[in-house]
């Protein structure tokens, strides 16, 4: 067994699997909210709290991993990572509790590791939203054609522009098609792929919702979500005060605040790239990079 720890803008999040005939058995996974990108300040460093609570959230996933029966553990970081002006201090910290070292991906190799994960056999617009960025992957037969990473998370585009009201709403959303427009015309100059599945934490809690109750793992996975569901989403909580969507079925308290942005981002890249719906995938960029391991014996 081997295990792999993504410290995200949102969240910290652990996987540990086999890989057996080229897939995943056996899967341990497990999560920690450390909100890192909204760690960083206006000059771009971590906040001193910050690196300690997601160095300790490393810690606790890692000893889990390891108790769970995994031999090595690989550690990688994303979009606020790739921001932080201080990600040595992250490091340094991990390396003294753990003695993992990260490695800080690029966006592009985010995209690749998101459709690894969640592609299937066929053609395939991916999309991953993250806190501080978005990747689009395009590919058939698992092999990818295009891949791009958008300077455009949910929790970028909420520190852009909160979303309190209609208005508001509209307004980031506005930001959200702009930001995501050249990437949508890159997609669309090629063959149109059959279908779009969408990864993170926006999609999988739009499903929730719509299930109508707090929901992961299996249940979600290929669930649909069309565009009109974002845009109802979008329009219902950006109307709502923070109390109220605390009561929302199936939204997270952690996703209360940034989810509007989420969902403005998610209609934009369906709108731009032409999809009406999308499937959600449970799949992270832990189940690509394990996959890009070769079998164990």
């Amino acid at each position: 067994m081997r295990g792999a720890i993504a410290i995200g803008s949102n969240s910290t999040r652990m996987l540990a699997a086999q890989k057996r005939q080229g897939k995943l058995c056996g899967l341990l996974r497990g999560r920690e909210e450390t909100k890192l990108f909204l760690g960083l300040d206006e000059a771009g460093n971590i906040l001193p709290e910050r690196i300690e609570n997601t160095a300790q959230a490393v810690n606790r996933l890692y000893r889990q991993a390891v108790s769970s029966g995994a031999e090595s553990v690989a550690l990688f970081a994303t979009s606020a990572m790739r921001d932080a002006k201080n990600g040595n201090l992250l490091d340094a910290r991990i390396r003294e509790l753990c003695g993992l070292g990260v490695q800080v991906i690029s966006g592009e190799e985010e995209a690749r590791l998101a459709f690894a994960a969640a592609s299937g056999g066929g053609s395939r617009l991916v999309i991953d939203i993250g806190g501080g960025s978005t990747e689009f992957t395009v590919g058939n037969q698992g092999k990818v054609q295009w891949a791009g990473s958008a300077q455009m998370g949910a929790s970028r585009l909420m520190r852009m522009r909160p979303i309190h009201s209609v208005s508001d709403a509209e307004a980031a959303f506005l930001i959200a098609r702009n930001t995501l427009r050249p990437f949508a015309e890159q997609i669309n100059a090629l063959p149109k792929a059959d279908g779009m599945t969408g990864l993170g934490g926006s999609c999988t809690t739009a499903a929730a919702m719509l299930l109508g109750r707090e929901a992961h793992g299996e249940e979600i996975e290929g669930y649909t979500v069309t565009l009109h569901d974002a845009w109802a989403q979008l329009h219902m909580l950006s109307g709502m005060t923070m109390e109220e969507r605390w009561q929302v079925p199936g939204l997270p308290r952690s996703r209360a605040e940034h989810m509007p942005n989420g969902l403005c981002i998610l209609a934009a890249a369906m709108e731009l790239c032409g999809f009406d719906q999308l499937t959600v995938s449970i799949r992270t960029n832990l189940d690509g990079y394990l996959l890009s391991l070769p079998d164990e014996q």
